[in-house]
C-alpha cells in the first residue's frame, strides 16, 4: 500500500502527467462544447448550407498554415528550450501574419468561390474567411506560446474559450432568429470568433509580455519547413472536404464532414497525449535522437489502449447519430463506423511525426505529407465515382495508412541507426 502511495505522489508531481491531465481536461471540455455546437449547427443548417460551412473552413484551415510562415511553430521550439527568447518570436510571428495575410485571403476568396459557386452570399463568405484568417490565427498563435511555455491550463483557456464563445453565440442565434441562415450566422460566427481573438491576446500580453518586432532571418529556412509541413498536415486532414463537395455535391460533404467531425471530436484524448508530450520530444532530442525516438515508442501503448476504447463507442454508437442531428444526415454512420479506427491512426501518426520534427528528419515527414497530400484529390475522385461517398471513405483511410507505414519504416530505420552510437 505504501509503494501504491508513493507512485501515486510520484505520477502526481511528474509534469507530463499534470499537463496530460490538463489536456485531456481541455480537450474533454472541448469535446463536449463542439458536440453541443455540432449538433446544433447541423441541424439548423442541414446538410447543404453545412457543408458549405465546412468546406469554406477547411479551405480556410489549409491556407492558415501558410498565413506566417510555420513563424508559431518555430516559436514553440525555440521558446521551449530558450524562454528568454520569447519577445523576439512572437514580435517575429506577428510580423510575419501580418505580412502573409493579404496574399492567403486572395487565394482563399478565388480558391472558395470557386469550390461552392453561388451557394452563398459574397458578404457571409467574408464574413467566415475573416472569422478563420484573422481573428481563428491570432487565437492559434496565442495558444502555441502557452504550449511553448508548458502553461497548459492558459493554452485550455484560449481553446476552450473559443469553443465556448462560438457555441453560445451559435445559441444566441438560433434563439433570436426564427430560421436561423447561413448567412446570418457567417456574421455571428466572426463575432464570437472576433471577440475570443482579442481576449487572447490580452491574456499573453499580460502574462507572457509584448512582442519585439522584428524578423528572424536565420530561422525563415525552419519556419517554411514548418509551414510546408504543417499545410501538407492539413491538406491530408481537410482536402478530403472540398473534394467531395466538389464531386458529390454539399448535401454529401456535409454528411460527410459530420462524420468526420464526431469521429474527431472523440479523439480528443489522443490529442491531448501529443500535445502534452510534444515540447518533451525535442528537450530529449537536445540530449540524444536517442532519448527522443525511445520516447516516442514508449508513448504507443497508451495510445493504443485509448484508441481501442474510443473505437468501440463510435461503432456503438453510430447509428444513433442521425437521432440526434436530423434523419438528413442518414448517410453519416457509415462514415463513422468506416472511421472507428481513426484515433488509433491519428495517435500512431502524430508520435511519429513529432519524433521525425525533433531529430532533424522534419523533410521526410514533409516529404511524405507532400505526396500524400498530392494524392489526396485523384484517391478521393476515384473513390467517389466508384463508391460515392463510402468510396470516397475509403480511399481517404487507404492513403492514411500509407502515410503511417512509411513514416514508422522511417523511424525504425532511425532507431537502429542511432543505437550503435548511443
Amino acid at each position: 500500500m505504501r509503494r501504491l502511495f508513493e507512485l501515486a505522489n510520484r505520477y502526481r508531481s511528474s509534469a507530463l502527467v499534470r499537463n496530460t491531465v490538463t489536456y485531456t481536461f481541455n480537450f474533454g471540455l472541448q469535446l463536449v462544447i463542439q458536440f453541443t455546437y455540432f449538433m446544433m449547427i447541423s441541424r439548423y443548417l442541414g446538410p447543404v448550407s453545412y457543408g458549405v460551412f465546412v468546406t469554406l473552413s477547411a479551405v480556410s484551415g489549409i491556407a492558415n498554415t501558410i498565413t506566417g510562415l510555420g513563424s508559431d511553430h518555430v516559436l514553440i521550439q525555440r521558446v521551449a528550450v530558450t524562454p528568454s527568447n520569447f519577445a523576439r518570436y512572437f514580435g517575429h510571428a506577428l510580423v510575419l501574419l501580418g505580412g502573409t495575410l493579404p496574399l492567403v485571403a486572395a487565394a482563399v476568396m478565388v480558391i472558395g468561390h470557386s469550390i461552392i459557386g453561388d451557394h452563398l452570399a459574397f458578404p457571409a463568405f467574408l464574413a467566415i474567411i475573416s472569422a478563420h484568417l484573422v481573428c481563428g490565427r491570432l487565437a492559434s498563435l496565442c495558444s502555441s506560446i502557452f504550449m511553448a511555455f508548458d502553461r497548459a491550463r492558459l493554452q485550455m483557456l484560449v481553446n476552450v474559450g473559443l469553443a465556448v464563445m462560438r457555441a453560445s453565440f451559435l445559441l444566441l442565434a438560433i434563439l433570436l432568429h426564427d430560421q436561423l441562415t447561413l448567412e446570418i450566422w457567417a456574421w455571428w460566427y466572426l463575432a464570437a470568433s472576433a471577440i475570443s481573438a482579442v481576449v487572447a491576446i490580452i491574456l499573453v500580453l499580460v502574462v507572457c509580455g509584448a512582442p519585439r518586432l522584428n524578423i528572424i532571418r536565420a530561422d525563415l529556412p525552419l519556419g517554411l519547413q514548418f509551414c510546408l509541413e504543417f499545410m501538407a498536415i492539413n491538406s491530408v486532414g481537410d482536402l478530403d472536404k472540398p473534394t467531395v463537395s466538389h464531386f458529390l455535391g454539399p448535401g454529401a460533404a456535409g454528411a460527410y464532414a459530420a462524420g468526420l467531425k464526431i469521429v474527431d471530436a472523440a479523439s480528443a484524448p489522443i490529442r491531448a497525449l501529443l500535445y502534452a508530450t510534444y515540447t518533451r520530444h525535442f528537450r530529449n532530442a537536445a540530449a540524444s535522437r536517442a532519448d527522443s525516438v525511445g520516447f516516442g515508442v514508449k508513448l504507443l501503448p497508451f495510445s493504443l489502449a485509448m484508441s481501442l476504447a474510443i473505437a468501440v463507442v463510435l461503432f456503438v454508437g453510430a447509428d444513433y447519430v442521425p437521432y440526434v442531428i436530423g434523419h438528413d444526415f442518414d448517410g453519416t454512420p457509415q462514415i463513422i463506423k468506416l472511421f472507428a479506427l481513426y484515433p488509433l491512426l491519428h495517435g500512431i501518426s502524430g508520435i511519429g511525426a513529432d519524433i521525425l520534427r525533433a531529430v532533424g528528419k522534419q523533410h521526410i515527414r514533409i516529404l511524405l505529407l507532400v505526396v500524400t497530400a498530392l494524392m489526396m484529390v485523384p484517391a478521393i475522385w476515384t473513390g467517389a465515382v466508384l463508391g460515392g461517398l463510402v468510396g470516397a471513405a475509403v480511399a481517404r483511410l487507404v492513403l492514411q495508412v500509407g502515410l503511417i507505414a512509411a513514416t514508422w519504416l522511417f523511424l525504425l530505420q532511425e532507431k537502429r541507426a542511432v543505437q550503435p552510437a548511443e
